[in-house]
């Protein structure tokens, strides 16, 4: 992950975070079908999955903005 930019940022490992834990949570799902899984997954799984895309979307464009391809 290191590159000649430098360290990855804190937005990057938050993202691969919230995107782990919302995988995990749609795993749950997945693997059993309950009320409860349903609405983790609704209220806790999807927003995490949207947030991680965000801020991967976000530190990507950071990225080609310091490279001067933006």
């Amino acid at each position: 992950m290191t590159s000649a930019a430098g360290p990855p940022k804190i937005a990057l490992r938050a993202a691969i975070v919230a995107a782990a834990l919302g995988i995990v949570v749609s795993l749950a799902l997945l693997l059993k079908e309950t009320p409860y899984t349903l609405v983790a997954f609704m209220f806790v799984g999807q927003p995490l999955l949207v947030i991680a895309f965000l801020l991967l979307a976000f530190q990507a464009f950071q990225d080609l903005r310091n490279r001067g391809v933006l």
